[in-house]
């Protein structure tokens, strides 16, 4: 039972070392932190407006759609909702002259997005496409199952079919070659000194820096963990390949199993032990006295 939650133990740490060196610092900001119905839940009955909370307010061109369990866009134009303090803040990191700054979100800005009838029981997708104040893409989807009463179509509706505003697309592409593109090297002239950097994305506030995928550059956020996961392993697979601990209690005169005495091996193979010979000495007396008291008999008698 030791060995197996031995070996259970150093799975998990293996997993854990894995994972802090995937993990790195979030790297996108104005994420979605809240909705209305959530993530995975049921809604009972038809409601006219879907919220979405994100840790910052979505751009006017920011793309909204509701997809019923008939494939068929549901949703009118978005609006603009209003803000609530979050019940927990979120935390992101961003990169301040060259180091992490963590920053406490408290506020989440909603999207409102009307829903014009419920044309079916089932699941329901909405996915939403914005941009971040950094540049970085926000994109994602909320699923939930409507299990309330089918409504009708208002009169004259017709199923949305646009997609996203060119101009966002426009944006989070540009943002994508700026990240990819390096600096240019400053240049060698002793008179002059100039570095190029790259353009941001067009219509986004400027802001810090946000933080790459690949996390911390510092060697340290990664070494110490998997020197101390090494370690622990290194004590487990110690513990486990030690041997069980030696029978102290020596054997008795008596030898080797399957033998008397010192007789020897087992299946009576080998010289007869001590005992063995003084029974037969016995033994070959008396049969020594019983012959002489039979010949004095017989002499006895002749006479």
């Amino acid at each position: 039972m030791t060995r197996w939650l031995a070996r259970l133990l150093i799975a998990v740490l293996c997993l854990g070392a894995t994972t802090v060196l995937l993990e790195g610092p979030a790297s996108a900001h104005g994420q979605l932190v809240e909705s209305t119905p959530e993530k995975g839940g049921t809604l009972a009955d038809p409601v006219q407006t879907l919220t979405l909370w994100f840790t910052e307010a979505p751009p006017r061109n920011a793309h909204f759609t509701v997809t019923g369990p008939d494939g068929k866009r549901v949703e009118e134009p978005w609006l603009v909702g209003a803000t609530k303090r979050l019940d927990e803040p979120v935390t992101e990191l961003f990169l301040v002259d060259g180091k992490w700054e963590p920053r406490l979100y408290h506020e989440g800005y909603s999207a409102e997005v009307p829903v014009a009838y419920w044309p079916k029981v089932g699941e329901y997708t909405v996915d939403y496409l914005s941009i971040a104040s950094d540049g970085e893409q926000v994109k994602g989807q909320v699923k939930f199952t409507y299990a309330g009463k089918p409504t009708k179509a208002p009169s004259g509706w017709k199923a949305p079919t646009h997609g996203p505003d060119p101009g966002l697309l426009a944006a989070i592409e540009a943002a994508h070659e700026a990240d990819k593109a390096p600096a240019a090297v400053p240049s060698t002239d002793t008179t002059t000194s100039t570095q190029t950097l790259p353009s941001t994305a067009p219509s986004v506030a400027a802001t810090p820096v946000a933080a790459p995928a690949t996390g911390d550059d510092s060697p340290l956020v990664w070494l110490i963990p998997v020197v101390l996961g090494i370690g622990v392993v290194f004590l487990l697979a110690r513990a486990m390949r030690r041997p069980p601990a030696k029978n102290t209690k020596k054997p008795g005169k008596s030898g080797r199993p399957g033998g008397p005495g010192k007789s020897g091996r087992p299946g009576g193979s080998g010289k007869p032990g001590k005992a063995g010979q003084s029974t037969a000495s016995a033994k070959a007396d008396k049969s020594g006295n019983a012959g002489q008291s039979a010949a004095r008999k017989v002499s006895a008698k002749k006479r």
